[in-house]
C-alpha cells in the first residue's frame, strides 16, 4: 500500500512546485494532503512570526487527526530561521501526536555556515532535534549533499538529491512577442530573470552587455524587481544603452513564462547559492541557449558547449565572451536551443515525480 503523504504549501515562494509535486505523487497512486506551512503577509516581530509558526503547527496537527499521514513533507531551508520553525513545528507535533510519522525535509536552498558554528541555540538544540526527528533531507544539487555528509551532519543514506519540476508544456511561441516591444525579427533577445540584486550577477549582466559593438543587434530584458533597480537603470543610461536594456519591474510566475518562450539567450551568471535556480531551468526547458555558471543544480545537469557556456563569477568580462560567442555562432546557439529542449524532459512532472516517489519510498524504510 502507498504512503499517505502530508505536503506542506508555502503561500509566496515555490508555491507551484510544491502543487506539481503532490500532483505528480497523486497521479502515481498516493494519498496527498497538504497544510500551510509559511508566514503572514506583514508579520515581521519575532513574537508575531513565533505565534503564525505556533498557530501553523496546531492547524498541522488537526490536519493530520484527519487525514493520518504516513509522511509529512516540509518545504524548507537549510538556515537559521528557518531550522527554528522547523524544530517548533516537529517538536509540538511530535507532542501532541502519538502515532508514528516520518518526516521529509526539501532544503530550497541551504546556508552550510549553520553547521559551522558551535554556539548558540541552533547547535546545542535546534540542529541536534532535527537530525535526530527528520528521516530523510532532500537538497537540489550534489554539491549539497556532498557538503552535508562531509561536514558530519548526516550519513549518506539519509540525504537525496532531487529536482524541481517544471512545467515543460508552458512555453509558447507567440508570434508577436517582439513586435509588442518594437524590435525587429532579426533581433536576438538577451534574458535576466530573478530579484536585482548583486548576488544573482545582474550588475555583470549590464556591464557585459554595454561591451558588445554598438551595432549589435540585440536587446536586454531584465525581468525582476530588487533593491538594485534604481541604480541599474542608472548605469544603463551612464554606459548609453538604456535605449536597449528593457526593465519590466516585477512579474507575475505565470506571465513570465511567455519571456522564457520568446527570447534568445539567457544570461544568468549568478553567484548566489542556488539550489536550482528556476529561472535557469525554465530557460532550459524553453529551448534557449544558456549563459551561467557552474554552481550546484546548473553544473549537475548542464554541460558546455552541449547546454550552456560556463562564465566566471563577477566577472562581466566573461559575460561578454560568452554573449559575443553565441550571437556571432548561430550554429552553436541552434544546437544547444535543441539540446536544451530535449533536456528539458528530465525536468517534466512524470519524471520529476517519479524520482521523488522513490526517495519516499526509500525513506519510509529508513
Amino acid at each position: 500500500m502507498k504512503s499517505r503523504i502530508l505536503f506542506s504549501v508555502p503561500t509566496r515562494h515555490h508555491v507551484e512546485i510544491a502543487l506539481d509535486e503532490l500532483d505528480g505523487l497523486q497521479e502515481l497512486g498516493y494519498t496527498c494532503g497538504q497544510f500551510s506551512y509559511a508566514a503572514k503577509e506583514g508579520v515581521t516581530s519575532t513574537p508575531g512570526r513565533l505565534k503564525v509558526i505556533v498557530q501553523n503547527a496546531l492547524s498541522l496537527i488537526r490536519t493530520a487527526r484527519q487525514f493520518k499521514p504516513d509522511v509529512i513533507y516540509l518545504n524548507s531551508r537549510l538556515e537559521a530561521l528557518a531550522g527554528i520553525r522547523d524544530f517548533i513545528t516537529i517538536s509540538l507535533f511530535k507532542t501532541f501526536y502519538r502515532q508514528p510519522v516520518k518526516f521529509l525535509l526539501k532544503s530550497h536552498g541551504s546556508d552550510m555556515a549553520v553547521l559551522q558554528s558551535t554556539k548558540g541555540i541552533l547547535q546545542k538544540l535546534v540542529l541536534p532535534y532535527l537530525r535526530k526527528n527528520v528521516t530523510g533531507w532532500l537538497f537540489l544539487s550534489s554539491e549539497e549533499k556532498a557538503n552535508i555528509v562531509d561536514s558530519g551532519f548526516l550519513p549518506a543514506d539519509r540525504v537525496f538529491v532531487t529536482k524541481n519540476i517544471v512545467r515543460t508544456n508552458h512555453f509558447k511561441k507567440d508570434p508577436a512577442f517582439k513586435s509588442k516591444l518594437n524590435i525587429t525579427e532579426s533581433t536576438q533577445v538577451l534574458l535576466f530573470v530573478g530579484r536585482l540584486i548583486p548576488e544573482k550577477g545582474i550588475n555583470e549582466v549590464i556591464e557585459g552587455f554595454a561591451k558588445l559593438p554598438h551595432n549589435a543587434d540585440a536587446i536586454l530584458i531584465v525581468v525582476g524587481w530588487g533593491t538594485e533597480e534604481e541604480n541599474l537603470k542608472k548605469r544603463c543610461q551612464e554606459l548609453g544603452i538604456n535605449e536597449k536594456v528593457i526593465f519590466t519591474g516585477f512579474v507575475p510566475e505565470q506571465d513570465v513564462v511567455s519571456y522564457y518562450a520568446n527570447s534568445d539567450i539567457l544570461v544568468f551568471p549568478t553567484y548566489f547559492p542556488e539550489g536550482f535556480p528556476m529561472s535557469l531551468f525554465n530557460s532550459v526547458a524553453a529551448g534557449l541557449a544558456v549563459i551561467t555558471t557552474p554552481t550546484r543544480a546548473a553544473a549537475d545537469y548542464l554541460t558546455e558547449p552541449v547546454n550552456c557556456l560556463w562564465v566566471e563569477p563577477q566577472n562581466s568580462q566573461s559575460v561578454y565572451n560568452a554573449v559575443q560567442k553565441l550571437l556571432n555562432n548561430s550554429q552553436l546557439a541552434l544546437s544547444m536551443r535543441d539540446n536544451n529542449v530535449a533536456k528539458g524532459e528530465s525536468f517534466s512532472k512524470k519524471q520529476v515525480s517519479l524520482e521523488l516517489a522513490q526517495i519516499v519510498n526509500q525513506s519510509i524504510k529508513l
